[in-house]
């Protein structure tokens, strides 16, 4: 057996372990405390280090009496100090639920019935350690569980249809993009066409010109020799 000395007390209300009374109890962290401490806890945390404990691995210790007797861990069977009241039909039938919840799912309104039904019955039972009372926590949390992911359902939801919002807003901008540029693209091949259209009119115009240029040019070269030999007249 686990074996305490005989001036242990408990950490919690300070009280000198008994094999009686105040009988220790060492749990999964290592701390040790007595039973009626143990009883009283909301929540299976140590209340030393806060870590979770089961409460079926607590195991019981003996108080040694004699002084001059070194303390020995001896290892004993598992016992747990939380009394477990014997299961009658009304928490097999609540167990039974339970796992039919579990095993095939269930509404979230259903879900807080079974838990409320479970709360009514081990309150009734002087609010003891049942298994009912166990596995109305697990179904509870369960339920919490639920509800979150049905939360983070419905922001996952949001957010793909603020998304979508975004998506097509993006999309109606490159659309409107896409179009100003093929509308400029084709004011710009229209411009300049029509300063090809211009370039040739004055490559035109100019060989016009030219033409005419040399035509004068020639004209003026043959004409002007035979000004210089007329005879000049004076009246």
């Amino acid at each position: 057996m686990l074996v305490v000395g005989p001036n242990s007390t408990c950490d919690v209300c300070l009280e000198c372990y008994t094999n009686g009374v105040n009988i220790p109890h060492a749990i999964s962290c290592g701390h040790v405390f007595c039973q009626k401490c143990l009883e009283h806890l909301v929540q299976n945390k140590c209340p030393l280090c806060r870590i979770h404990f089961d409460p079926l691995e607590v195991r019981r210790l003996h108080v040694d009496r004699d002084p001059n007797v070194k303390a020995t861990i001896e290892e004993e069977p598992a016992q747990c100090p939380f009394p477990t009241p014997v299961a009658d039909e009304e928490a097999q039938r609540l167990l039974n639920e339970i796992t039919r919840i579990v095993k095939e799912g269930a509404k979230i309104n259903e879900i807080r019935r079974v838990i409320d039904e479970c709360r009514t019955y081990y309150k009734s039972q002087g609010d003891q350690y049942t298994p009912v009372r166990v596995s109305c926590l697990l179904l509870h949390n369960l339920a919490e569980s639920q509800r979150k992911l049905s939360l983070q359902a419905e922001d996952l939801k949001a957010l793909r249809a603020e998304r979508d919002d975004i998506h097509e807003h993006l999309t109606a901008e490159l659309e409107t993009v896409k179009r100003d540029f093929e509308q400029l693209q084709r004011t710009s091949q229209e411009e300049r066409e029509a300063l090809l259209v211009k370039e040739k009119c004055l490559r035109d115009r100019y060989d016009e010109m030219n033409q005419s240029w040399l035509w004068f040019v020639s004209f003026i070269a043959g004409v002007y020799p035979k000004i210089l030999t007329l005879p000049l007249t004076v009246k």
